[in-house]
């Protein structure tokens, strides 16, 4: 074959195999979150992960209870303003709890009608410094499940709402429903949540979902995203405000220690995981040790990579922003606790910290602000 037809065909070829090959896009945005304690906010803590975006929840019930003076004096929202100051792109979810209380079903109720107007004062604060509002927290796990038959009409109620605000404010926010948890389950994927889909799906208002994804592994997230793909269809967009392998550590809590973990730190070498986290959680331990630890334990070995696996899955599948935990804080852990404190960017609990309002670094930093380089 003459060589100038040859190159023809490898020229050919290359284009088809372009073609049939998927369409990545933009790779996803990595962010991170404070969840509700948005008053811990510091620029430097952020500052070294190198993010762009900075996710946090207001829970508004709770809010509305501390009176009319709440917003002009609440810390949380000083410091998501403080966010936006600095420069941060801001996630901000509105939280609806209802796992104490049926969802009210009347709209002309005064008690709506208040929670209604509270929610445009709360606007008022926030607007001019996020970048995207989420209208729920996690609705699946705020409520009681004896209620769901109230949820999607009060968050379709809640959005609809907050849709007609930013319409009349002069200043549109990209507005996202949800967050849904557990969707790689095909028990989670219940009548209420097929009904809060096909509202997002529909309203030219919203674009898109949010998902937590807590999950035991890379292809249980793969498993929740493209479930949630295509229940949303063409044109709508899915972020993720949370996101972990906390239930794969979960199953790790009642292996034993490693051996020469304890020997040379001098703890029991009988303890099994969940004790000498919680050990770690009331003695905070300096940071050479706790880095020993996880090196030593083959079950975090596994799973090393997962935050760089997520972020890289996030990619794949078009996820406009996800957001990482910078700290995680609870009282003590036990053997069937959700071990939170192995997921943060910052082991702020269970390290000495460098020095006043300066916490160690986490294990997963270095892998936060590697996939921020390979992004630039």
């Amino acid at each position: 074959m003459p060589i100038l037809r040859l190159r023809h065909l490898i020229l050919i070829l290359a284009i088809c195999a372009l073609c049939s090959a998927p369409f990545l896009g933009r790779a996803s945005e990595l962010g991170v979150n404070y969840n509700g304690a948005a008053r811990a906010y510091s620029r430097p803590d952020v500052r070294l992960t190198e993010a762009k975006w900075v996710r946090a929840f207001v829970d508004v019930r709770k809010l509305q209870r501390s009176g009319a003076g709440g917003i002009a004096s609440d810390p949380d929202l000083d410091a998501i303003a403080r966010m936006h100051e600095d420069g941060y792109k801001v996630i901000l979810s509105l939280k609806y709890d209802y796992a104490n209380a049926p969802f009210p079903s009347d709209p002309t109720d005064p008690d709506f009608l208040a929670l209604r107007a509270f929610t445009s004062e709360l606007l008022k604060r926030v607007l001019p410094s996020v970048e995207v509002i989420v209208v729920g927290n996690e609705p699946f796990i705020e409520s009681n499940p004896r209620n769901r038959e109230g949820l999607v009409d009060f968050y379709k109620h809640m959005a609809n709402h907050v849709i007609t605000f930013d319409r009349n404010s002069g200043r549109h926010i990209a507005l996202y429903v949800g967050a849904f948890n557990n969707l790689e389950s095909q028990q989670a994927r219940t009548p209420a949540v097929d009904g809060l889909f096909r509202y997002a799906r529909n309203t030219p208002g919203i674009d898109g979902i949010d998902l937590h994804l807590h999950v035991s592994s890379i292809e249980q997230m793969r498993s929740a995203i493209e479930y949630a793909k295509g229940e949303l269809g063409a044109g709508k967009q899915i972020i993720s405000t949370e996101f972990s392998f906390k239930n794969y550590f979960k199953a790790q809590l009642g292996r034993p220690i490693d051996g020469e973990f304890a020997l040379r730190w001098h703890v029991d070498p009988s303890w099994q995981v969940w004790q000498y986290l919680n050990f770690a959680l009331r003695t905070p331990r300096s940071r050479e040790e706790w880095f020993d630890f996880l090196h030593r334990s083959d079950w975090f070995g596994a799973v090393q990579s997962s935050l760089a696996d997520a972020d890289q899955l996030f990619d794949r599948q078009g996820l406009v922003v996800a957001t990482y935990a910078l700290r995680q804080t609870q009282p003590g852990l036990g053997p069937h606790t959700d071990p939170w404190i192995l997921n943060a960017l910052y082991c702020n609990q269970t390290c000495i910290p460098q020095g006043p309002g300066r916490p160690e670094p986490n294990f997963w930093m270095d892998s936060f602000r590697a996939r921020q380089a390979d992004k630039r």
